[in-house]
């Protein structure tokens, strides 16, 4: 259990996956942001139904509303949100959480956070 922790709590020099929090439904500028930037990023998608005046319609919206995943270092992710376009998402001790280094794993750590 131990080395789980320690693994999802990188050191701050080495890249890793970081949490951004934006603005709901402005995932996708700051992804445009970012990648113009040279950032790898990622944000789960789901496809919604919604249905409107008698007509549904078929809406992509982020899995988590207004948080983005961002590839680098905790000195780059400094500029990221001195841009304020986002915001670290912070853990109870009020340090930037990094989750993981493999994005694969990204949407099942980020869940175990919000419980």
């Amino acid at each position: 259990m131990e080395k789980a922790n320690n693994d999802m709590m990188m050191d701050e020099n080495s890249r890793s996956w970081y949490v951004l929090y934006t603005a709901p439904r402005l995932e996708r500028k700051l992804m445009r942001h970012l990648a113009v930037a040279g950032y790898k990023t990622y944000c789960p998608m789901q496809t919604i139904y919604v249905n409107w005046n008698g007509k549904t319609k078929e809406i992509i919206v982020p899995f988590f509303s207004g948080c983005v995943f961002v590839e680098g270092d905790l000195k780059e992710m400094a500029s990221v949100v001195a841009s304020q376009k986002a915001a670290f998402l912070v853990n109870a001790d009020g340090k930037e959480l990094s989750i993981v280094s493999d994005k694969a794993n990204l949407p099942g750590k980020f869940a175990q956070l919000l419980k």
